[in-house]
């Protein structure tokens, strides 16, 4: 058995083709997950809803972050995923909207080999698509260094200053009551500015 720790949420590999991850609001998350997934939207399959965790298939691969770490030069080619998946999911009506996932960045893909897989389902909703480009270029921006920031540039790039800037009030805003962010990463999302 082996875990991964997230900042809001805790995965264990059960051993059986699935994984226990604990954290967030299970249900919702499934419901979301599932909506998504029936619109042909790459995720985990959800086995098991419990009060206080999701059961979810397990998927082979490494992050989108991993492969960064270790083929850097890989960036364009990723941040045209990343592009991609929010173009596809923003397409899936939710709630009078669309789905927006409000953490969709390179540690939440799983390269599997039938396609990049979205993980990490605990702040989506329904809302603009503009929103949920702003909080991945402010996570990539803020919370991961100097290569987050290389990456933010290219994401920024092929999504538009403009488009960043319409969602940018509230994904400052919910990145910043977020319990999960440091102050030093709240510091940084109050000042950044594409």
């Amino acid at each position: 058995m082996s875990f991964n720790q997230g900042r809001a949420s805790r995965v264990t590999d059960l051993g059986d083709g699935t994984v226990l991850r604990v954290g967030g609001v299970p249900a919702r998350e499934a419901h979301i997950m599932e909506h998504v997934r029936r619109h042909g939207f790459l995720v985990p399959r959800v086995e098991e809803v419990r009060p206080d965790a999701l059961v979810l298939e397990r998927i082979s691969g490494p992050t989108m972050g991993r492969d960064l770490r270790d083929r850097p030069w890989m960036a364009g080619r990723h941040v045209r995923t990343l592009v991609g998946l929010h173009e596809r999911l923003h397409e899936i009506e939710f709630e009078g909207a669309c789905v927006v996932h409000f953490d969709l960045h390179p540690d939440n893909v799983l390269l599997s080999p039938e396609g990049p897989v979205v993980i990490d389902w605990t702040n989506a909703r329904s809302g603009e698509a503009a929103q949920d480009l702003a909080m991945t270029w402010l996570i990539l921006e803020t919370s991961a260094g100097l290569a987050g920031r290389l990456l933010a540039w290219l994401f920024r790039s092929r999504v538009g200053s403009e488009a960043i800037r319409q969602g940018l009030a509230e994904a400052r805003a919910f990145r910043v009551a977020d319990p999960s962010v440091s102050e030093a990463e709240r510091a940084r999302a109050r000042r950044a500015n594409p």
